[in-house]
């Protein structure tokens, strides 16, 4: 049972209240690390939101080898032009892109 806000949305209430009213009264150094800070705690936010996504998508790749298994087997050519791959890649990099990165709205 999860308990209301999540986890993730008290995270990013504290950013828009670090961001919207903290941060706009600093100056040089403080304003920066205080900004640096509000991106650390939306990265945190949005991986918690995004846990069973990114999980998924690990485990896509993986496609229940181990990660040994996975790189021994690129490293051997066995997996060059897997099109099952690629789009398990492709989906587990948009994710940690999203996570990492987000839409402009967000900022």
């Amino acid at each position: 049972m999860q308990d209301d806000p999540s986890g993730a949305a008290l995270l990013d209430a504290a950013r828009r209240a670090l961001t919207e009213e903290v941060v706009p009264g600093l100056e040089g150094r403080p304003r920066y690390v205080a900004l640096m800070v509000a991106n650390a705690i939306g990265i945190a936010a949005r991986e918690i939101a995004e846990a069973d996504r990114l999980q998924a998508a690990s485990e896509r790749v993986l496609a229940g080898d181990g990660v040994e298994a996975l790189v021994r087997a690129i490293r051997a050519g066995a997996r060059d032009a897997d099109p099952d791959l690629h789009a398990a890649l492709s989906a587990a990099t948009q994710a940690a892109a999203e996570v990492w990165k987000p839409a402009r709205s967000e900022r």
